[in-house]
């Protein structure tokens, strides 16, 4: 999105006309596309009210640094919502673990869900997402920050931390990337 494009300007102008062939008008820089990303960060300001999810996680990583995936499982009154798989390219297990969370709250915020219960097998960011450990690793700080800007647009988030049995889906969808080297949607 080009920087010369005030979000809350953008908003504003739209509100008052509900035009998107006006808006688009008024700002020529803007592209329709971009006009989607900026309401749809707008729609993220404020607390989903869709209902509770549960968001399943998991990150891996082959090699350690290596290839990494993210995967995520999204279900809301027992039925699955969405399987997402995202090839990250290189990174850490707990690099991929963080943006498997990521990924998986955004998806949770696009969908309109206004809580998430989130299981993970991975206790250290299980427990830095509650608070009991602190971040010290500078690139994992990054993750954090994002992951907790993300976290703002719902109601109540609960983490909790399975075995790596219970989180048998989101694992494979994570592996599922890496072994495509790209997104993997089931």
């Amino acid at each position: 999105m080009s920087t010369g494009n005030d979000p809350g300007k953008v908003l504003a102008f739209l509100s008052e006309c509900l035009d998107v062939g006006q808006t688009l008008e008024a700002f020529p820089e803007l592209t329709r596309g971009e006009l989607g990303k900026i309401l749809s960060l707008a729609a993220g300001l404020f607390k989903g009210s869709g209902g509770k999810g549960v968001l399943r996680v998991d990150g891996a990583a082959r090699g350690n640094p290596g290839h990494a995936g993210a995967g995520i499982v999204l279900e809301k009154n027992g039925s699955v919502l969405l399987r997402l798989g995202e090839y990250l390219g290189e990174g850490t297990n707990n690099e991929a673990e963080y943006k498997a969370l990521i990924l998986g709250m955004e998806e949770g915020r696009r969908l309109g869900l206004g809580e998430l219960e989130v299981y993970s097998d991975s206790e250290l960011v299980v427990r830095q997402m509650r608070g009991e450990y602190r971040v010290k690793n500078p690139r994992l700080q990054e993750l954090y920050f994002q992951a907790v800007k993300v976290l703002g647009s719902f109601k109540k988030v609960i983490f909790l931390s399975v075995p790596r049995e219970e989180n048998r889906e989101a694992d494979r969808m994570a592996n599922l990337a890496i072994d495509a080297r790209g997104p993997v949607r089931l």
